[in-house]
């Protein structure tokens, strides 16, 4: 049966950038953090019925978990290793008993990069994760320096992806930018730092040193594909010009990338729709990067399941490019094993009812106090 525009409904939707809280993190997390958390009522500790009844009633098939932001990247180094080992063994629990309908990334302990390697080899292994989460640097530090290999060069070897998750920038920027105009932080400063964070990977040589990393951002490629062209040309060509400059010096050490921008956008890194539900956005990032690239994600409970899903029912696509960016892109890079048959309850619910009203009436009056 066709759907009212003509589309074909596609078999699966999956979402895999979808956030739970812990209640032994919730703990150690700033008492104002916790507050604002608090707010969702519920929906970030749910990953159980509750959880995919809300999915069910938008039409998502399967979740891939991550637990919020900052996971433990903030805590002392002993602790965050203990306690990623717990949440990752906990959310390897839930998984066991929801196969169909939740997979993992795993939490880290990037502070101690050893540690957050074996964690990452583990949760793979013996968990059967689909890659890790890290949000954005660790005490300042970023994932380009060498510190870090051990995660990176894991990772290829696993051939499992990284998602690199938003976080606050550095407080010496936070004070530059923020300070006096703290709304500015979630809508621009975090995707300035974390395709910053991804153009310092690419900048730095990481992908030539390790050529098939997977690495993934969120919100439509945070900012870079909008302005690809540009950065493409002024970073490749600075990058070549700068290594030709150092031939001879003991500048010639510093590392730099040795193929364009684009290649390594192409190559190694994956974008998803959390949070972007804009056809414009989906237009150029398809442009830039190509269908094959973009996976869909609602950064669920802070996105709406509705909002993604009509988003991506409703997008200007083939049906071929549907399916790719509902479940297809998914299942390849995840390697997640591949299902043409829905695993959600499909059946109509006064629950689900209600649940789309509800969501149609808060988007109708967010447009209305925003435009």
């Amino acid at each position: 049966m066709m759907k009212k525009n003509g589309a074909k409904p596609v078999a699966r939707i999956i979402a895999l950038e979808e956030a739970f809280l812990h209640p032994k993190l919730r703990e150690l997390y700033p008492a104002s953090y916790v507050k604002l958390l608090d707010m969702l009522k519920g929906r970030l500790t749910d990953v159980g019925p509750e959880r995919i009844r809300r999915m069910d009633a938008a039409g998502i098939d399967l979740q891939v978990l991550s637990h919020v932001q900052p996971g433990v990247q903030t805590l002392e180094r002993n602790t965050a290793v203990r306690l990623s080992k717990e949440v990752n063994d906990w959310l390897g629990g839930i998984i066991q008993d929801y196969p169909t309908r939740f997979a993992g990334f795993a939490m880290l302990p990037t502070q101690s990069p050893l540690d957050a390697a074996d964690e990452l080899e583990r949760t793979i292994v013996q968990l059967g994760f689909k890659g890790a989460l890290i949000n954005g640097h660790t005490n300042g530090h970023y994932l380009d320096e060498d510190v870090f290999s051990p995660i990176l060069e894991r990772a290829q070897a696993l051939d499992v992806p990284i998602y690199i998750h938003p976080t606050d920038p550095p407080q010496a920027i936070i004070d530059s930018y923020y300070k006096d105009c703290p709304a500015m932080m979630q809508g621009w400063g975090w995707p300035v730092e974390t395709g910053t964070h991804l153009l310092r990977l690419i900048s730095s040589g990481v992908f030539d040193r390790f050529p098939n990393l997977k690495i993934i951002v969120g919100h439509m490629g945070e900012l870079i594909p909008f302005g690809l062209k540009r950065i493409n040309t002024a970073l490749t060509m600075g990058n070549w010009l700068l290594a030709s400059q150092a031939k001879g010096t003991e500048s010639a050490r510093i590392a730099c990338m040795q193929k364009s921008v684009f290649y390594y956008m192409r190559a190694n890194v994956f974008i998803t729709t959390s949070g972007a539900f804009d056809q414009a956005a989906l237009n150029c990032a398809i442009a830039e990067l190509g269908i094959d690239n973009i996976l869909f994600s609602v950064d669920d409970p802070f996105g709406d399941n509705f909002e993604g899903v009509d988003f991506l029912k409703k997008a200007n696509l083939s049906t071929e490019d549907r399916e790719k960016l509902a479940y297809k892109n998914a299942e390849r890079i995840l390697k997640l094993t591949s299902g043409i048959d829905s695993h959600r309850n499909s059946s109509f619910s006064f629950f689900s009812f209600k649940a789309k009203v509800k969501s149609r009436i808060a988007r109708t009056l967010m447009s209305f106090l925003v435009r």
